[in-house]
Formats: C-alpha cells, structure tokens, sequence
C-alpha cells in the first residue's frame, strides 16, 4: 500500500474557507457558476448567447457577483476576452450556417426554373389511341394452292 501524504496547507486553507461560507453565499455563487457554464459549455446557442449577454451587459449581473462575494467589475475584467470570443465563434458559426442554407435554396431555385424552362419532350399518343400492331412473320406463309388436309 502507498504512504499517505499529508495535504499540502493550501487546500486545508481552502477547504476552510469555503466551510465559513453561508448557504445564501454558496446559493449565488452556484448561480455564476451555472450561468458561466452555460456561456462556455452549453450546445445551445441561444442559451448560450443570453448567458454571455447577461455576464457583459446585465444589471442583475453585479448583484449576484455582490451576494456571491465577488467583485463584479474583476469578474468581467477577467473573463471579458474570453466572453466576447466565444460570442463571436456563435454568431459566425450561425453565419455560416444561414450562408449554407442560402446556397441550397439558390440551387433548389435554379433546378425549379430549369425545370420550368427546359423544353417538353415530345409524348406520344395517348394510351388507347394507338393501334396495336402484331408481328406475324413467325407463321407459315401460305399461297393460293395450298390446301389444308
């Protein structure tokens, strides 16, 4: 079995100063902590999009970070660069998104006109109008002296 190792001194500081803090505390700060992750993690983009404009632009923003115990102004400080490239990695994504769903519908468009001003093919008559032909060549020919017996 392996020695333990007695835990450095910095994580019982830590472990310490997170136990002194009141629930409404931890409330808030599971609050920031959720919006940031929806900001950064989330598949949903609209989700996403509201969460990062509400770090960079919302007045309930510095309230929460205020009843969590952070700074508001150090919070977005730190995380503004990060906050502004992944709001532009959204909206050039749905850029290029919408400039893909453009081009089909361009395509589809041309196909429909194409369609629409391509000359007809010539149809034959219509069913039931044309005489049927039948071919006999496979039957004996038979000639005026011939006499069946």
């Amino acid at each position: 079995m392996a020695k333990h190792k007695p835990p450095l001194l910095n994580n019982d500081v830590i472990h310490i100063v997170e136990q002194n803090k009141e629930p409404e505390q931890k409330l808030w700060i599971a609050v920031l902590a959720k919006a940031f992750d929806d900001a950064f993690y989330s598949t949903d983009d609209r989700a996403a999009l509201e969460a990062l404009s509400w770090i960079r632009h919302g007045i309930d923003f510095n309230s929460v970070c205020n009843l969590a115990g952070r700074d508001p102004n150090y919070v977005r400080k730190r995380m503004l660069n990060k906050v502004i490239a992944r709001e532009a990695h959204i909206l050039m994504e749905h850029k290029r998104i919408k400039t893909g769903v453009d081009n089909v519908l361009k395509l589809k468009n041309k196909m429909v006109q194409e369609k629409i001003l391509a000359p007809r093919k010539k149809r034959g008559p219509a069913p039931g109008t044309v005489r049927k032909v039948y071919d006999y060549k496979w039957l004996p020919k038979q000639t005026h002296d011939y006499v069946d017996r």
